[in-house]
């Protein structure tokens, strides 16, 4: 129409012809023969499909593209959107001194191959009206994210040192560069074992030591497994810092209340686990294992109190209850950490965010045990209850809340799925937590191990895991599976320091901006029910990242305003964008008609 190549009520008029294109591969858009003219005068398309379809479909197309003919002749479509057909990006990146004509688009999408791939310099218009709008003008700025990453287990370590050099430095090039990867910016590590070691070890196995005589500062057994690990990523990431949150799983076993059937044992746990006069050397334990990483050039920036309180697992464990926790961090750990290393945060909780708020109550609710809590971790198990993240936010804005772990079992991989690709729909499941979280209150998001073997350990109980990078160690190669791509949307682009902010956003036919948290579903689950999915971020260097997501199966076109300016965009079926965009308006040069 005039308006350029924005039709349907500023809707991109090619969604619904890219949303089956995509489904066939490449396309090609290129002028008809003479005879497949709808009007001498009138320029035409011609498509060529080059995967299957089916002679029914390739019909459909042609009398969908001559159609379009008209509308399409000064176009072409790249990864879901409208651009000038006669404008590269670079062409059109550059505006007028002081002002940028366009904004950088990244996608990954299902079905074109697209990873993290920039498809588009997206051309900004006048404002139009639009069903689905992402309004950041003038947003208020939220919490200030710290940053994305992952868990330096033990099995991750060990995977890893079994890999050729090279592909060692692929590795953690991928995860940690900051150009070249996807610039993760925080990681986790265990104090002592967890699930995913080899076998339970601890760094003082002598009964009734309180003095901690024998411990062992130099932590031998990290140094053999996480520690080269964590170096080599600190030297991957340059001068931007990785900040190490710590978890414990389980204090030695001599300091926990027997349980029948795994008495002397890190393994489970009674209720209450950690044993009454234990609790000052517990504290102190952890304090000296901080030490001890620092003096390995490991700075702890943050520890939660123990891993998973309510769960006496199979493997290490030690349950707490919210007073409990509250208790003994208010009387031990508090005044230790404050007094050895009062730079370390502690975070409550680091578990489901079913109780949440009840966790957040106990660590917050008096003065005394809230000066001691710099905020509250958690994970995703119990399901989405993205609800009980913005309550506990709302109650204390001041506290920082952090989801600290997520994975899938490898018994969730759908059938047909491969070591060398993965699971798409495990890409969409982190990345529908991560908006949900940042939403809501969050300051980044953590992923559980970085790295597993073929088989999802190892491990010392066999509860195999997916992750984000997978390895065959026997063939040398390591994999990347879509929650890398996924997450590389917002670590890669929505930078440390970034601000999260409260957009406007208005979606048709979408889900609400908070889904019901209390859907029968699995945990990491995203469909076409969520409809249209975004978090924006003001970074450091004034640009806006827009990380849009759409985990149905058709295209959904939307636009993101920006005072009286605004981008016509699409996002295809089972994709995720990141859109670069300046936050101050002013910057944005309006395209030509002839650019439109």
């Amino acid at each position: 129409d005039d308006r350029g190549c924005r039709t349907l009520e500023g809707e991109t008029f090619a969604a619904s012809l890219v949303a089956d294109m995509t489904s066939f591969g490449h396309m090609e858009l290129r002028p008809s023969p003479p005879d497949r003219l709808l009007a001498e005068e009138e320029p035409a398309v011609y498509t060529s499909i080059d995967t299957a379809g089916g002679a029914a479909a390739q019909g459909r197309w042609r009398q969908r593209a001559l159609a379009a003919a008209g509308a399409l002749s000064a176009c072409a479509v790249v990864a879901g959107m409208v651009v000038p057909r006669s404008a590269s990006v670079a062409d059109v990146a550059a505006g007028s001194p002081g002002t940028v004509k366009c904004a950088t688009v990244v996608e990954t999408h299902r079905d074109s191959g697209h990873r993290l791939s920039e498809v588009a310099c997206a051309s900004f218009q006048a404002d139009y009206s639009a069903h689905n709008s992402i309004d950041i003008t003038a947003s208020a700025s939220a919490q200030e994210v710290v940053g994305f990453g992952g868990a330096f287990t033990e099995s991750s370590a060990l995977t890893w040192q079994g890999l050729p050099p090279d592909v060692q430095k692929e590795f953690v090039e991928a995860y940690f560069h900051p150009e070249k990867g996807i610039g993760f910016s925080l990681g986790r590590v265990h104090i002592n074992s967890c699930d995913f070691s080899i076998n339970s070890y601890s760094f003082d196995d002598v009964p009734e030591d309180y003095d901690l005589k024998y411990f062992d500062d130099s932590v031998h057994h990290d140094t053999r497994t996480m520690i080269p690990l964590i170096k080599a990523a600190f030297d991957e990431a340059g001068d931007r810092p990785i900040r190490m949150l710590a978890s414990p799983w389980s204090p030695p076993a001599w300091m926990k209340r027997e349980k029948p059937g795994a008495a002397g044992k890190m393994d489970s746990s009674e209720k209450p686990g950690l044993r009454p006069e234990c609790h000052d050397v517990w504290a102190r334990y952890m304090s000296r294992w901080i030490s001890a990483y620092e003096k390995h050039d490991v700075p702890i920036w943050a520890v939660t109190f123990q891993n998973e309180p309510e769960n006496a697992a199979a493997w290490e464990a030690c349950v707490y209850t919210p007073q409990e926790q509250a208790e003994w961090v208010r009387n031990h750990l508090g005044p230790v950490l404050r007094k050895d290393h009062p730079d370390v945060k502690i975070f409550a909780f680091d578990h489901n965010k079913d109780h949440l708020w009840e966790w957040a109550n106990a660590s917050f609710g008096d003065a005394e045990t809230s000066r001691y809590f710099d905020g509250i971790a958690f994970h995703w198990y119990s399901g989405d209850e993205f609800d009980h993240v913005a309550a506990v936010h709302a109650t204390w804005p001041d506290k920082l809340l952090l989801p600290s772990e997520a994975t899938y079992e490898k018994y969730r991989w759908h059938k047909g799925t491969t070591l060398d690709h993965g699971d798409w729909t495990m890409g969409e499941g982190y990345a529908h937590d991560v908006i949900g979280d940042l939403n809501e209150g969050a300051i980044g998001w953590l992923d559980w191990n970085l790295l597993l073997d073929a088989k999802g350990g190892p491990n010392h109980l066999g509860n195999d895991c997916d992750a984000a990078i997978m390895a065959n160690v026997t063939a040398g190669k390591m994999y990347k599976h879509p929650q890398y791509f996924f997450l590389g949307h917002f670590s890669k682009y929505i930078l440390p320091g970034s601000k999260v902010l409260r957009t406007k956003r208005s979606y048709r036919n979408s889900g609400p901006r908070t889904p019901v948290a209390h859907l029968p579903r699995p945990y990491g689950t995203c469909d076409g029910e969520f409809g249209l999915e975004s978090v924006s971020a003001l970074r450091p260097d004034g640009q806006v990242a827009v990380v849009v997501l759409n985990c149905g199966d058709q295209a959904i076109g939307y636009k993101i305003k920006n005072g009286d300016k605004a981008l016509s965009m699409t996002v295809l079926g089972h994709s995720i964008q990141t859109v670069l965009l300046p936050y101050d308006p002013e910057l944005m040069e309006v395209a030509s008609p002839d650019e439109l």
